[in-house]
């Protein structure tokens, strides 16, 4: 007997992914007329104790669960370590309308494999496309399938050129970890006996209280001089609401204050939701300036993501970004970087940059503009699997719209894009991956000779 069941977020447009559930559950039950499933949408811990006991009751040979949004991956692993089944995620990428990122599902995938990979879990998946019958034989193929593990190995990355300058230093960094990473987020831990030993990283560990604090010192005249900066090169800033605005750039401040006071390189942050539900504001705009400046800022609390963007920086004297992956189009043979909204502003398409807010919880500062084109460099110090590694390659930003409100980009990876993201997904590859442009992978795979950190790509 077949099972299945579905995870949501209440941030995200449930009506939305209420739909695809639907959608997926149709094709399901045409394949397997007699297959089980809890129908409610799982958006908190007392509907997912019910699920869980429903699977306890009703124990099937294989389930499909449907990634409907993006959600932690507390739940799902909590299950599969549970109910010992075959599993198979099913995620649905989403137009690119421009606006709101409604699902973010195909993200949510990517943080769920590198959860149940690095605990040993091998699950299949399915990311949905618009044909029908292609949709069918994926289901099918789980369904038919022996089970068999299907754990897959990047390869060694070797330099492609040796006659290449390799004239480089990387400083001893210090990052500061402000908060905790969110509960579910397993993409975001690390190690920090190997973090200073291995990687030549100090840690200072900070309170979002402390940067709320450092922000609330800030004199309104300090304000006002950003503001008037900001407003100059992002469109729209007077429709902000203004005093959720100055909180914002209040943050900005707030961070040039911490760092200066710790003497730190980069930040990991956790972003969400205590700067929205406590202080009053986004912090992706303020993000998007340390980063600017060179200053890199990862989102929750992710400290090897914000190392991998420092590396970058430094490696390349060039501003760098932390992104998710969330959408591909095999018939577009593309995929899209994208983040709230914390880009620099240096990242922008011409003409394009304009302010923002938050599009689920509704507060600025974003930077909302699409990426320019150009070659990039991808990069993630990863714990793939549970062992530190260097993950890099290449890709091209492409002269295409913001697929999605904030700052976004369309990215090829040469030849079969789609089937390089399932890769990377099915290595258990983290949910946020760096990049910069320009072509410095040989750079970073001598580096990686260097520091005896074994380093791979596809």
């Amino acid at each position: 007997m077949i099972g299945y069941l579905a995870l949501a977020r209440e941030t995200f447009d449930v009506e939305f992914a209420e739909s695809k559930f639907i959608k997926g559950k149709t094709i399901l039950q045409s394949l397997s007329p007699d297959a089980i499933g809890f129908d409610k949408l799982i958006t908190n811990d007392l509907v997912a104790d019910e699920a869980l006991s429903f699977f306890e009751s009703n124990m099937c040979e294989k389930i499909f669960l449907f990634q409907t949004t993006f959600t932690d991956a507390k739940f799902l692993l909590n299950f599969a370590k549970s109910i010992q089944r075959p599993l198979c995620i099913v995620s649905f990428p989403e137009p690119r309308t421009g606006g709101r990122l409604r699902l973010n599902s195909v993200c949510g995938l990517n943080l769920a494999m590198h959860s149940l990979i690095k605990n040993d879990i091998t699950p299949d998946f399915v990311i949905m496309g618009e044909d029908d019958k292609t949709n069918e034989i994926s289901f099918s193929n789980f369904i038919q399938s022996q089970n068999e593990s299907k754990k897959i190995s990047w390869n060694i990355a070797s330099i492609s050129d040796h006659t290449a300058d390799f004239d480089y230093s990387i400083d001893k960094q210090t990052i500061g970890i402000i908060g905790t990473r969110p509960e579910g987020f397993d993409t975001c831990d690390y190690d920090s006996n190997e973090v200073t030993s291995k990687l030549n990283v100090s840690l200072i560990d900070l309170e979002l209280e402390d940067l709320f604090d450092e922000a609330r010192d800030i004199e309104q005249d300090t304000i006002i001089k950003t503001k008037n900066t900001v407003s100059s090169y992002l469109a729209g800033t007077e429709e902000l609401v203004q005093e959720e605005f100055d909180k914002s750039l209040s943050i900005f401040h707030g961070l040039e204050n911490l760092k200066d006071k710790h003497n730190l390189d980069a930040f990991a942050i956790r972003c969400w939701p205590e700067t929205f539900t406590e202080y009053g504001c986004a912090s992706c705009g303020p993000m998007a300036m340390m980063n600017e400046k060179m200053v890199s800022c990862a989102c929750e609390a992710d400290v090897l993501g914000g190392i991998s963007c420092n590396i970058l920086n430094q490696m390349n004297n060039d501003p760098s970004l932390l992104v998710d992956i969330v959408d591909v189009d095999k018939s577009d043979n593309s995929l899209v970087f994208w983040h709230c909204g914390l880009a620099p502003i240096s990242m922008a398409k011409e003409g394009t940059a304009k302010s923002g807010i938050h599009s689920n919880r509704k507060k600025p500062l974003l930077h909302d503009f699409s990426l320019k084109e150009g070659k990039i460099t991808i990069f993630r110090v990863s714990k793939a699997k549970g062992k530190l590694q260097f993950f890099v390659m290449n890709g091209e930003v492409l002269d295409r719209p913001n697929s999605f409100s904030g700052t976004s980009g369309v990215i090829n990876l040469g030849d079969d894009s789609a089937h390089k993201l399932e890769q990377m997904f099915k290595g258990g590859l983290e949910h946020h991956v760096a990049f910069t442009y320009g072509d410095i992978s040989d750079k970073l795979i001598h580096f990686g000779q260097q520091m005896n950190i074994p380093t791979y790509t596809l």
